[in-house]
């Protein structure tokens, strides 16, 4: 999945080279695609041969083009509409598009374990410390995405909008393509925060930032560098006596009563 680049407008009219690489992306047919969607049969052939969407159907068009988890929802709710072979060859093609960006793979192996049971501004939160612990224990970014400092908190703004926009739902799917070590990361991670809620860690991340140096990207966003993650929490894993993964839940339970205990 591409995370990088400016957003389409879901307003937007959209191509026919667009409409062409829905059909690429995800493995599907004309008529087949148009059945997903509920409309006439040979709706997606007349796009393609240059009849012009309404505003509505260029809207459907673009949410598919930029929002892989909105298709595998619709290709797996309307699947009946078209043939076995059809759905199991484009089940294939949108799961491997969702799991090529690692932070999208990561989003939903912490849906996957709550079983829905999780918000979007929560697995942001998650996102972040299975990134700062990666970087202070083993030296390697877990992936590559910055955390953005904006008005609106959430590091991750490109997830995060698409969670909101597709809502938080399983996806049947059983590998990753993760190695053993961001496994390992990812399960301590969920096992250490998932006690605490979204307020809590909001807390504790707004704790944090203070002592966090910002810097800019090369989209002039205000971030807070891998390098500067990396170097805070290697002082951290220190002071806290983290020594591998499963250490890491020392340090949500020690801070957060630290920082209760200087707010009484």
């Amino acid at each position: 999945m591409d995370t990088k680049g400016k957003s389409k407008d879901y307003e937007e009219v959209i191509s026919t080279d667009d409409i062409k690489s829905i059909l690429d992306r995800y493995h599907i047919g004309k008529k087949p695609l148009a059945k997903l969607l509920g409309w006439g049969e040979t709706t997606i052939i007349r796009y393609i041969e240059g009849d012009i969407p309404s505003r509505e159907y260029s809207s459907k068009l673009n949410m598919l083009l930029e929002e892989p988890v909105y298709y595998y929802h619709l290709l797996t709710e309307r699947k009946d509409y078209i043939t076995d072979v059809a759905y199991r060859k484009s089940r294939r093609a949108v799961l491997s598009r969702i799991m090529s960006s690692k932070i999208y793979a990561m989003a939903y192996y912490f849906i996957n374990k709550s079983n829905g049971e999780i918000s979007a501004e929560f697995i942001q939160y998650l996102l972040y410390y299975c990134q700062a612990f990666s970087l202070s224990l083993y030296d390697q970014e877990i992936f590559q995405e910055d955390f953005i400092v904006d008005s609106k908190g959430k590091p991750y703004p490109k997830l995060y909008k698409s969670l909101k926009a597709n809502g938080i739902s399983t996806i049947d799917i059983k590998d990753y393509g993760m190695a053993d070590n961001d496994i390992k990361i990812m399960e301590a991670v969920y096992f250490a925060f998932s006690w605490y809620g979204p307020r809590a860690l909001q807390t504790l991340v707004e704790y944090e930032k203070p002592f966090l140096r910002l810097s800019y990207d090369e989209n002039d966003n205000r971030i807070i560098s891998k390098d500067t993650i990396r170097a805070y929490f290697r002082d951290l894993v220190y002071q806290y006596n983290i020594h591998n993964a499963g250490d890491i839940y020392k340090y949500p339970d020690r801070r957060l009563r630290s920082i209760k205990n200087k707010e009484i």
